[in-house]
């Protein structure tokens, strides 16, 4: 056979191992049927395989980023703010747009694309906030908000579930600290019923989305499991003069929580696992 053909085919039967289209025996079997030397070529560009075979290419291109980044960092801060807008945006979406690329052939890179992108958003919003010495109170809020509502977005459309649920995380830091600002005297009671509903409606929506769509219902059922919890964690982390019998009543809505988990485990994980 060409060896491009076999080159192409071989390929391709790494891309139905790696995304599951094939059970593993029918790769095996298809593999060494195809390749004499029984030996798939890895086509990752930046594994340990090809860094050892000394690509050129690969190690110029590793060298520009490492400059570009070293570039970015040592004169973002002398850039007009047009630009500075800009390049960070520019940065950011090619971060998540190759985290995209490659998602289904290479999820690792995927995840750390995804991360590196997410933790970039962050710093450059809170360095273009120091660095334009902007009201914090005004604009760390917008901050967290924008975060929240991009992570989540991409969370849900590339289906990586940490990111979704830090986008959910960041909106509860803004809900926890609006209502501080509000209610800084809110009784336990208050506070209560101030999270309890959205915990509710949260495994809500897991059960409801895990009938309609695929791979998010988790992200909804752990926010749900996190909010059982966080009337407790805001009265202990946010909230000054609260008795010290608030951490009992988190050891036993953690201890009834396991319980209800492990009651209908049968169902949860279910959802979870779609």
């Amino acid at each position: 056979m060409n060896l491009e053909k076999r080159d192409i085919i071989l390929r391709e039967i790494q891309y139905w191992r790696k995304s599951k289209l094939l059970p593993e025996q029918y790769c095996d079997f298809l593999t060494n049927l195809y390749d004499d030397e029984a030996a798939t070529p890895d086509d990752n560009p930046i594994s340990l395989r090809n860094l050892q075979q000394g690509s050129v290419k690969v190690w110029l291109f590793g060298f520009g980023i490492i400059s570009l980044i070293f570039l970015i960092s040592l004169y973002f801060s002398v850039f007009p703010w047009p630009l500075q807008l800009a390049t960070a945006l520019s940065v950011l979406i090619v971060c998540y747009g190759y985290s995209a690329v490659y998602r289904d052939r290479y999820k690792v890179i995927s995840l750390m694309l995804a991360g590196i992108g997410s933790v970039l958003t962050l710093a450059f919003g809170l360095w273009l906030i120091e660095l334009h010495q902007l009201d914090p109170y005004f604009w760390r809020p917008i901050l967290i908000a924008a975060c929240g509502l991009l992570w989540c977005l991409l969370g849900f459309m590339m289906r990586i579930g940490v990111l979704h649920y830090c986008g959910f995380a960041f909106w509860g830091l803004l809900y926890a600290g609006f209502f501080n600002g509000k209610r800084p005297e809110a009784s336990i009671l208050e506070l209560e019923l101030l999270w309890l509903p959205i915990c509710i409606l949260m495994v809500w929506l897991s059960w409801l989305v895990y009938h309609r769509v695929n791979g998010i219902s988790g992200v909804y059922f752990a926010v749900g499991v996190s909010l059982w919890v966080m009337p407790e964690l805001d009265a202990l982390l946010l909230r000054e003069a609260y008795p010290q019998w608030v951490s009992l009543i988190l050891l036993l809505k953690i201890a009834a929580g396991l319980a209800l988990l492990f009651v209908f485990r049968k169902k949860w994980i279910t959802w979870v696992s779609s």
